[in-house]
């Protein structure tokens, strides 16, 4: 799905279209998360009523269904209802698809099955990636981009119509004959029978606590110090996933790639494959090794990593803003002309431009105006998103760093330990509410990024995340425990 880095490429040619203005283009990216975390929210309530099986079959509906409006869109308000639409589909699977295969999976391959489900993610957004290359010279080649996400989505959609139903939830509703098939299908062992009877006797003591209604389930829950703790780590995880700017860096690669002198947008979004290839890639290192070492030190470990890549884009940053080609105050006319020095600052100073004779020579920083718009022919170098600077490429090597720490341990782990720590009865709850927390902190990122590059500059930004990131780091340290082979049905032990 790499839906949210797709719309990005898109948006490069997207903008042109339809004249969009700041605010509509980070509202067309938001509201897509924001349906999400809906969409992830009712995702519990409907995988545990309905099943797991037919939750993601009902969410490849909406991907196909959204992509199609975006594919047809006329107008920014079909953009608008398109996206949420793809929204919904995106929380619905981002929160049903790791407890279906957690729970389908034998516990010595659980691990490597669940991470498969974020690798594949990773390569869903590389492969997106090349079609918006390939589509990026195309009259109207946005639509494509948006459009060709029916192709999979119809795939896995017909593709669940082949697989079985989670045992645990088949089980639960006393289909007892249709679970032991699936599970000696499973384990290939034709004696399931201690396996049965551990989720029965779990699932009994869910029905116990779920049959009198949600409140009653709240109460249970508050009252029960290992499945809050549990509630607690998994949410954490899913928040410090999002707070270490993972989908800023992804949104704004090809903008980073622009800042290395790349001006050819369609160029710049063939370049902007290789991080998502990194993020692929990393994501399968992951999964190679999940099941080899322990999840606790691969995610301490690689998190010291994204640190060390956030401290460093930020470092990258920095360096640029002192380097870029110097402003002549006397002939500029962008307000604030005083506190401008550079190119860099130049943009700081919203809707001005930066215009000079050669990308690395003194330019004019002005505010665009129907008789001053850098029309001197002269000034062959015109920037508006981004300046060039001689340590550019500081910002893509670590760029390609962060990435790598970042999909080899939280960026899949994540997801991976969500899908060990919680007992079977509270496990829809506790599900939606993580994957509602990853939504609504990937909302709030998006939300917040631009006005904190304003705020902060876009060094600062980065390390804010680094400080954060910092955070995360020692509340995993004290609290998370070891999951790696332990069964669904005893993991309410671990944080006893």
């Amino acid at each position: 799905s790499g839906i949210n880095a797709e719309y990005r490429r898109a948006l490069i040619k997207l903008k042109q279209d339809f004249n969009l203005s700041p605010a509509q283009e980070e509202w067309i990216v938001g509201i897509a998360v924001a349906a999400a975390a809906v969409g992830a929210g009712l995702g519990g309530f409907t995988s545990d009523k309905f099943g797991r099986k037919p939750t993601i079959i009902v969410s490849s509906i909406f991907f196909t269904l959204g992509s199609v409006l975006l594919f047809s869109a006329k107008t920014f308000t079909m953009l608008i209802v398109g996206r949420v639409v793809l929204g919904l589909g995106v929380g619905l699977a981002s929160m049903v698809v790791p407890p279906y295969i957690a729970e389908s999976s034998p516990a010595a391959y659980r691990g490597k099955l669940v991470t498969a489900f974020g690798a594949t993610v990773t390569w869903g957004q590389f492969i997106a990636s090349l079609v918006d290359g390939a589509f990026s010279t195309v009259h109207e080649g946005w639509r494509w981009m948006l459009g060709i996400a029916t192709v999979p989505s119809v795939i896995m959609g017909l593709g669940m119509l082949l697989l079985p139903e989670s045992a645990r939830f088949l089980v639960q509703k006393g289909k007892i004959k249709e679970a032991e098939a699936t599970l000696q299908k499973i384990s290939g062992y034709d004696d399931i029978s201690a396996e049965l009877r551990e989720i029965s006797e779990t699932l009994n003591k869910e029905t116990e606590y779920s049959s009198n209604g949600f409140l009653h389930m709240v109460r249970e829950i508050s009252r029960n110090v290992a499945v809050k703790r549990a509630m607690a780590i998994g949410c954490a995880l899913q928040a410090f996933q999002q707070l270490g700017g993972i989908n800023t860096v992804m949104y704004y690669s090809t903008t980073m790639i622009k800042m290395a002198g790349i001006s050819n947008d369609s160029l710049a979004i063939w370049l902007s494959c290789i991080p998502s290839f990194i993020n692929a890639s990393f994501a399968l290192v992951s999964m190679a090794i999940i099941e080899k070492v322990s999840r606790r030190k691969l995610l301490l470990s690689t998190l010291l990593g994204t640190i060390f890549g956030l401290a460093l884009l930020g470092g990258a940053y920095l360096s640029i803003s002192k380097t870029t080609a110097a402003v002549n105050s006397i002939n500029s006319t962008c307000p604030g002309s005083e506190t401008i020095t550079n190119c860099g600052s130049c943009l700081d100073h919203s809707g001005c431009v930066f215009c000079s004779t050669d990308r690395s020579a003194e330019g004019r920083c002005i505010l665009p105006t129907a008789t001053d718009n850098c029309t001197d022919p002269a000034l062959v170098y015109r920037a508006e998103d981004v300046c060039y600077s001689p340590y550019s490429w500081t910002i893509i090597a670590a760029m390609v760093f962060y990435i790598a720490m970042f999909a080899t341990g939280i960026g899949t782990l994540a997801w991976t330990i969500n899908s060990e720590i919680y007992p079977m009865w509270v496990r829809g709850y506790a599900l939606s509410l993580s994957t509602m927390t990853n939504w609504m902190f990937n909302l709030l990122i998006a939300f917040t990024f631009l006005d904190l590059t304003r705020l902060l500059t876009k060094y600062g930004a980065f390390w804010l995340y680094t400080g954060i990131t910092v955070i995360g780091w020692i509340v995993f340290y004290f609290k998370l425990p070891e999951t790696r082979g332990v069964p669904l049905e005893r993991v309410e032990q671990l944080f006893s």
